[in-house]
């Protein structure tokens, strides 16, 4: 079904209603492929458009969007599409509320402003006319778009960061979100209509977006894929679609540039002079936002310390998660549950201690294991309970001496128990001053993305990359221009 006919290609929904309550009873609507064959056909023209208008104006827009969305969530305008992602995402509403908040962060254009200027140089002017960067020697960055932005997950901010930079360097972008966050990108994605009757620019940025979803057999995305010109396909996910995508993008005749960020998880490291209540609860947070899927999530913590200390330690994670879980409920089914309580039990005859609560809106998990993780213990046993159907669960494993970091850090991604996890994106630190230096040194070879204060894993600063690539300068070429012979 297609009821796409203009060149902006908002997928329509059907109006929804206060008392329809199932997230099914939305129609959802995809692109057929001469749809996009149309659209394509324009979006080169928009680019050259967008590119002649100062940087300045792009971000007006992108901060108006913003403001946009704070004025109507404000006034309770969003009320229902909370309970609806809520529903469809399995996050508690107080998440989703959480997650809204963040979209004006997003969309702020001193945050997007910051991104650009670490991504060129400070050289963003160039994102519309030659800056000289020596003398008579220039740059200019254009557009290396069409993009293709393939998200995935739960979380509504994921899809949006790489579309907002997508959009600022003047792409034509097309966003495939996930079905589950589907409504609600299309709810931010439509004030950019809203803004279009106010600006020229706000209408060129407007019919240079695209939103639509599309199934993983889609005629229309082998197309996209295999086929149509695009310039740069930005893939967020995991094993099989990655493959499958790898496979289709290599088959392209318009040789399009593939970054494909993968499945990454965190850790926390924590030593015996940092460890506090303060740090368990910043610990506990982070363990009940979006219930550890996040690709920063800590999924492992590491204790330097004796063992008295660490056990004294998980009881104050325990109390933190007794609280804070509650604030943020999440439910269980009961096969989930009978999984969970098994795990816990061969967990203990290995030898672990096992924190542990049966409150079935928060049935958090901390194991305290010596030396090494015995996780792998249970994946036999239990090969559905992966890191994906692992929630508000931790490992802790103690250590004494911080050298071991790096063994623990390096065989995250081989152990069994993190089965489809590329590697460790982010570690969050509780050190004492003493350590950090020594610790820091330990990370940056092995090979992780960030590393950040414990209290905040899941936040990230306007100038930093994702996973290690300035998304900006990716959707961008760069031209050179010189003015005058080199002697030689």
């Amino acid at each position: 079904m297609d009821e796409i006919t203009c060149l902006n290609p908002f997928c329509t929904i059907e109006e929804y209603e206060v008392d329809k309550k199932e997230y099914e009873r939305f129609v959802i609507n995809e692109l057929r492929e001469d749809s996009l064959l149309k659209i394509l056909e324009k979006s080169k023209k928009l680019q050259i458009r967008l590119c002649k208008v100062p940087i300045q104006d792009r971000l007006e827009v992108l901060e108006k969007i913003g403001r946009l969305w704070a004025e109507k969530l404000d006034h309770g305008e969003y009320n229902q599409l909370k309970m609806l992602l809520s529903k469809s995402t399995g996050y508690s509403t107080q998440l989703i509320e959480l997650e809204f908040s963040f979209v004006t962060f997003v969309l702020n254009k001193e945050n997007i402003r910051k991104n650009l200027e670490y991504s060129f140089s400070k050289q963003i002017e160039g994102l519309h006319r030659f800056i000289e960067v020596e003398g008579q020697e220039s740059y200019r960055f254009i557009p290396a778009g069409p993009v293709v932005v393939i998200s995935s997950g739960n979380s509504l901010i994921p899809p949006l960061i790489p579309t907002v930079l997508s959009m600022a360097t003047g792409n034509f972008t097309i966003l495939k979100p996930s079905i589950s966050n589907y409504l609600g990108i299309v709810e931010v994605c439509k004030l950019f209509k809203e803004a279009s009757n106010e600006s020229e620019t706000a209408r060129l940025m407007t019919n240079a977006l695209a939103i639509s979803y599309f199934t993983h057999d889609s005629n229309s995305l082998k197309y996209i894929l295999g086929k149509a010109p695009i310039g740069v396909i930005n893939f967020w996910g995991g094993e099989p679609a990655r493959t499958y995508v790898s496979k289709l993008v290599s088959e392209n005749p318009n040789h399009p540039r593939l970054l494909i960020n993968g499945p990454l998880t965190g850790v926390a490291i924590i030593d015996e002079e940092s460890a506090n209540e303060n740090v368990a609860e910043n610990l506990a947070l982070n363990m009940v936002l979006y219930d550890q899927q996040l690709c920063s999530s800590p999924t492992r913590a590491i204790f330097i310390g004796c063992w008295k200390d660490a056990i004294k330690f998980a009881e104050e994670i325990g109390t933190a998660l007794n609280r804070i879980g509650s604030e943020y409920p999440s439910s269980t089914s009961e096969g989930s549950i009978y999984t969970l309580q098994s795990v816990r039990r061969i967990l203990r005859l290995s030898g672990s201690t096992v924190y542990a609560s049966n409150e079935t809106e928060n049935m958090w998990t901390l194991i305290v294991s010596k030396g090494k993780s015995v996780l792998e213990n249970v994946i036999k046993s239990f090969p559905e309970f992966n890191i994906y159907n692992r929630k508000r669960f931790i490992e802790m494993i103690v250590i004494e001496d911080h050298n071991q970091i790096y063994q623990l850090i390096e065989e995250l991604p081989m152990n069994e128990a993190y089965i489809g996890v590329d590697k460790v994106q982010t570690v969050g630190l509780a050190l004492s001053e003493d350590k950090v230096e020594d610790v820091l040194e330990i990370l940056t070879s092995s090979g992780v993305y960030r590393i950040v204060p414990l209290r905040d894993m899941s936040i990230r600063s306007a100038i930093e990359p994702y996973d290690g690539v300035n998304l900006a300068s990716f959707f961008t070429n760069t031209i050179y221009l010189r003015k005058k012979p080199i002697e030689w």
